[in-house]
């Protein structure tokens, strides 16, 4: 709070609006309304109050510490209502938001960006969840391959429903009570039917078009299944060639073999239409789901649990995994921010310790380089992985840049190929 309240000073006295007051002088008074203390992607904030402080400052930062928004606003604005929308490239967790002018007059408030967000329309108090009571959707959720349609019915006592999901990119929603449900390329997204003041959801898994959904595939040591072309080439320093398995990957001629032993054997899926999308980001849900399905992980007995991890979501597995053997800590909020693209140096954090688990030999550097921009807390994973080939000068790899799909399949393949070699 004091470094939130330093910057709002800093602010009002570049904009020459710093207040000294008098002894025996009224103070400036900011009275705001209260604000929800849940938000989703997309929606609006309105931050409204009476004041008699003629410029007031506005700033919000995300769960990095990151300002978004830094800006003056005139009381009559504060008076009647500035408002900003969510960006759906936001960062999901807490956010802070301080409204005010100097140090003298601060309004603080912090709300959280959710990816299942609450109906404010439907709301009583400040931010309660409201369960739909009069609006029901069948069936509630499905799985539809990229390029098919699935039909859902919606059960609701008002003439009109309308439709909105967390992700355009992954699904389209047309129709209204009765509703289709096209699935565009591979994930998972939600879909909420509105009807009044309620609402229902709808979860949606979009399958690849061209396979079926694929089990885990087991360790680098092969704990007993058949060898397959991935395994073959890992063995032989990766001189296996193997088909395209995606239309898409002539750009990344460097991780093509990757991505392709990995799709043969079920790790890696495309986006739909034979694409891979190869300079996509990956999120640390995919990242993990990745990681423990390529060395076979499995269950410790070891519970931790994330706040932000609901368990009837797609990677709540695979993430319990992770963390249960060692590979994945979170946040010291508790929280594991799954939905939020993953950085290159975090990808090579945990497939140090995805190797070191797994009892894959690389050899120690010498020395660590000099500072490259890598965090202080990844220097030693990255430069384990770049001195033993895992990430190559080819691939791009800027610590703390968003990793890409075929960054991704790159770095975990050449973990899987030393695996391999000194298995």
């Amino acid at each position: 709070m004091k470094r939130i309240t330093a910057f709002l000073l800093a602010l009002t006295v570049a904009a020459g609006l710093v207040f000294s007051f008098a002894p025996g002088a009224m103070a400036a008074y900011m009275e705001l309304e209260d604000i929800y203390t849940e938000y989703g992607l997309g929606q609006t904030v309105t931050v409204k109050g009476r004041t008699d402080i003629s410029i007031v400052v506005l700033y919000l930062t995300d769960p990095n510490g990151l300002g978004r928004i830094a800006m003056t606003l005139s009381g009559k604005e504060l008076m009647a209502g500035y408002t900003f929308a969510i960006g759906r490239d936001w960062v999901l967790g807490p956010y802070t938001m301080v409204v005010g002018s100097g140090a003298d007059v601060v309004n603080e408030y912090h709300f959280d960006v959710v990816q299942d967000p609450v109906n404010h329309n439907a709301s009583s108090g400040n931010g309660n969840r409201v369960v739909a009571t009069s609006i029901s959707v069948s069936p509630a959720s499905i799985e539809i391959k990229a390029g098919e349609s699935a039909t859902v019915e919606v059960t609701s006592a008002e003439s009109t429903v309308k439709w909105e999901t967390d992700d355009g990119d992954k699904i389209s929603i047309t129709g209204g009570k009765t509703a289709t449900i096209t699935g565009k390329r591979t994930g998972t997204a939600k879909a909420w039917a509105y009807s009044g003041n309620n609402y229902a959801t709808v979860t949606v898994t979009v399958l690849p078009a061209d396979r079926e959904p694929v089990g885990t595939v087991t360790t680098p040591g092969n704990d007993g299944r058949q060898p397959d072309k991935t395994d073959e080439a890992a063995e032989n320093g990766g001189s296996q060639t193997l088909p395209d398995a995606f239309n898409d990957l002539d750009g990344v001629e460097w991780a093509k073999e990757s991505i392709n032993a990995l799709a043969a054997a079920g790790i890696v899926n495309g986006v739909g239409g034979g694409a891979f999308a190869p300079e996509r980001n990956v999120t640390r849900a995919e990242f993990v789901k990745m990681a423990v399905e390529a060395f076979g992980f499995e269950h410790s007995g070891q519970a931790l649990e994330f706040t932000d991890v609901d368990g009837g979501e797609w990677y709540a597995d695979v993430v319990a995994i992770a963390a249960e053997n060692g590979i994945v800590n979170g946040y010291g909020d508790g929280s594991f921010l799954p939905g939020n693209n993953i950085s290159c140096q975090d990808a090579a954090l945990i497939l140090s310790r995805v190797a070191g688990m797994k009892g894959i030999n690389m050899a120690a550097p010498a020395s660590l380089p000099a500072d490259d921009g890598t965090s202080e807390y990844a220097r030693e994973a990255v430069s384990l992985l770049r001195s033993n080939g895992v990430i190559s000068d080819e691939m791009g790899f800027e610590p703390l840049e968003k990793a890409t799909r075929a960054q991704s399949a790159y770095m975990i393949y050449q973990i899987y190929a030393l695996g391999r070699k000194n298995g």
